[in-house]
């Protein structure tokens, strides 16, 4: 692993925060840009160092930084009441009813269930993932079309385009996020718009430390506060159209008492409301 610049604003200096264990007993650092106080895992472990994070189990096998059956009906279930929500709260379905032409890609599209909602919605919808398991899923069990590949080597001609592209919970994990979201500019017609969201490094995150429910190393590389992830978004020439924070870490169990399920939409609700959840979702537009 080496030391590299901040993918945000190249800088060199670094503010030191925690050093965590993976699952595998590797230890990684996390520091903060003094520049741009990007947090982020730096020296950062190349490609294929975090590729053996990404083996099926991650899908299949509930841990901390995975999935409890990421291909069943109840995971499914949950993922798209999310999504479904996350879009009613962006305002997306107003300006959907607008659009003649509708055509979407989703970047880091897993088991492939948001392109599966979107072409339900008369969409042309497409996909694209690189890993194994959740591509076969998505196109031998859902019917999708899920290209195999590297976003930043997709389409190099840049002759795809589209209305709509989407980042859920997916920016986080890139090792060069800003170039993808300055190739997703150049794939996206006028007054296209982007939908990202991510974890956020904001109150709660802080709160918690070195326990943030999301400081999974290095399947997590970059942990954006709000305020990074506009101000990147602006540098590169997108408009902010909507922007919603929402989750209070307190995560949904099974078989949970009712003091529990209450205490967890109180929270729910009091950082939506006060805009200070470890949870951000952004609707940006090509302008």
């Amino acid at each position: 692993m080496k030391l590299i610049p901040c993918n945000s604003c190249g800088s060199n200096d670094f503010n030191f925060l925690y050093s965590k264990s993976s699952h595998l007993n590797e230890f990684f650092e996390i520091v903060k840009c003094k520049s741009c106080n990007l947090v982020q895992v730096n020296p950062q472990p190349s490609f294929e160092e975090v590729a053996k994070y990404y083996t099926n189990d991650y899908f299949t096998k509930r841990t901390d930084r995975g999935y409890d059956n990421y291909y069943s009906s109840e995971i499914r279930k949950e993922i798209e009441r999310v999504f479904q929500l996350n879009l009613s709260d962006l305002n997306f379905f107003k300006w959907e009813k607008t659009l003649k032409i509708k055509k979407t890609l989703d970047i880091g599209s897993a088991a492939g269930y948001f392109v599966a909602y979107m072409k339900y919605k008369n969409w042309d919808s497409y996909g694209i993932e690189i890993s194994d398991e959740p591509v076969k899923f998505s196109v031998e069990t859902l019917k999708q079309i899920v290209f195999k590949e590297d976003f930043l080597k997709w389409d190099i001609e840049q002759k795809n385009k589209f209305q709509l592209i989407t980042l859920w919970a997916s920016i986080e994990h890139l090792h060069h996020p800003k170039e993808t979201l300055r190739k997703i500019y150049s794939h996206l017609e006028p007054n296209g718009r982007v939908i990202i969201s991510t974890c956020r490094y904001g109150f709660l995150a802080r709160l918690r430390g070195i326990k943030w429910r999301f400081l999974n190393v290095p399947e997590h590389l970059y942990y954006y506060s709000k305020k990074n992830l506009v101000s990147l978004c602006e540098e590169l020439g997108y408009k902010v159209i909507q922007q919603i924070s929402y989750g209070s870490g307190l995560t949904a169990k099974k078989n949970a008492n009712f003091i529990y399920k209450l205490t967890k939409l109180f929270c729910d609700r009091l950082v939506k409301f006060t805009n200070q959840g470890d949870m951000i979702a952004i609707m940006l537009e090509k302008i």
